[in-house]
């Protein structure tokens, strides 16, 4: 029997995906387990397998097009088959068959048609705002349902007002902050650009937002608007951490060390001396997680990837520096996978190559911080009494205040500079 190969959710935060390449064309025979196309997530480009012996009988999706998790992409089956039923009556033509469909479900959807059979009646919700009727898909109806939601505080985005899935997603953890349903508009990936913008201004260029940099944009602003972020600054002297990389690259190790890798090494070891650090927030409950698994912003051509680090509490600073140096080959060519970006407790952005003196980083949920590095700069400290040259780097961390109060925070901070300023107590 014919099997539907659909886009699969490849990352936790997936909601759509591109097909970068099929490794795979009409007539293959492939096996379970075999890689049959490549495709781009908000995060990286990864392979999908088949779950099914047979041959490709069709690629519905081509290659450089972006289409929605679960979409259909190709279908696996024996010669002789009958897939319409699958492909929805697509045929042969150059229309795909999400496309098709997906025009037959808004036609059937929209509330906007002059006739009640057009909406199919579980589209339509009994409640009245302002005297006229909410529309809501099955799916938003179960979901509000499911977490107490009342529909009439819910703006919809859907076509002409209709409450989709993501409306009830934004209301959820709108609701999980302790705001009311109706406290702010529904969250989309083009928040951020104000209302009624001028248009771009002739003879410059338009660039496509990819998959990864709307989803990046899509969780700061979600962030920004739901994680109650605050901000605390130390600084912290350097010679000592100068001088203990200095000898570890003494030692002559295939990998290059930097401070980037003590300063991991010193946020393991004070964070598993700080549990509220390593505790994400749950809404009704919050978790604590048992080990110090550091994500790492890595800037790449298009956007960010914050691989995690996992155990560096148990980790020298080589095997720190020579996993970094993976990642950041993986990064760079997009091979990171859903494992390889999820499961962080906080996360190190570090901007000080690039000579900048302090800056405030926002919060990667479900992490409760982030901790920001500037520079390693020369600057006035008094020693003795005395003005003297100093070697002085800010960090700055941002805390999710749900879940961190001030003097925990504080307290991390302290220790944190403790570790680097005299890196033996790394060790403890």
């Amino acid at each position: 029997m014919a099997s539907a190969v659909k886009l699969l959710q490849l990352s936790p935060t997936m909601t759509e995906g591109t097909v970068v390449k099929w490794l795979v064309k009409e007539g293959d025979e492939v096996e379970s387990g075999t890689p049959i196309v490549e495709v781009e997530t908000d995060k990286a480009v990864m392979e999908q397998e088949s779950f099914e012996d047979g041959k490709i009988l069709k690629i519905v999706v081509p290659e450089g097009e972006k289409v929605a998790v679960e979409t259909l992409l190709a279908v696996i089956g024996e010669d002789g088959e009958d897939i319409s039923e699958l492909l929805g009556g697509a045929g042969s033509g150059g229309d795909s068959a999400p496309k098709k469909q997906e025009k037959k479900e808004e036609k059937k959807e929209s509330p906007s048609s002059s006739k009640d059979k057009e909406a199919p009646k579980e589209e339509k919700s009994t409640e009245q705002r302002s005297g006229e009727r909410i529309y809501v898909s099955p799916l938003a109806k179960k979901m509000a349902r499911e977490h107490d939601l009342t529909l009439t505080k819910i703006k919809g985005s859907g076509p002409n007002g209709r409450i989709i899935r993501r409306d009830i997603e934004s209301a959820i953890k709108r609701k999980e902050a302790g705001m009311e349903a109706s406290d702010t508009k529904p969250i989309s990936i083009a928040e951020g650009s104000a209302a009624g913008a001028a248009p771009a201004p002739s003879g410059g260029d338009t660039i496509r937002v990819s998959g990864m940099r709307a989803t990046i944009a899509k969780r700061l602003v979600e962030s920004k608007q739901l994680v109650p972020h605050f901000q605390i600054s130390m600084d912290v002297r350097g010679e000592k951490l100068l001088e203990a990389v200095k000898r570890v690259r003494e030692m002559g190790t295939e990998t290059k060390v930097t401070v980037s890798h003590f300063l991991i090494k010193a946020m393991g070891s004070t964070l598993m001396r700080h549990k509220a650090l390593r505790t994400q927030w749950g809404g009704d409950n919050l978790h604590v997680m048992e080990g110090a698994h550091i994500s790492i912003a890595i800037a790449i051509e298009d956007g960010l990837l914050t691989p995690v680090m996992r155990n560096v509490q148990s980790k020298g600073v080589v095997q720190i520096a020579t996993e970094l140096k993976e990642f950041a080959a993986k990064a760079k060519d997009r091979k990171l996978t859903g494992d390889d970006l999820t499961g962080g407790v906080q996360t190190l952005s570090n901007l000080g190559m690039y000579d900048v003196d302090q800056f405030n980083a926002i919060i990667n949920p479900p992490e409760a911080s982030i901790l920001a590095v500037g520079a390693m700069q020369d600057r006035p400290v008094v020693e003795d009494g005395q003005v003297v040259a100093g070697k002085v780097m800010t960090l700055t961390l941002s805390a999710d205040h749900r879940v961190v109060d001030g003097a925990v925070a504080a307290e991390y901070l302290r220790d944190l500079r403790r570790a680097l300023e005299d890196p033996m107590l790394m060790l403890l």
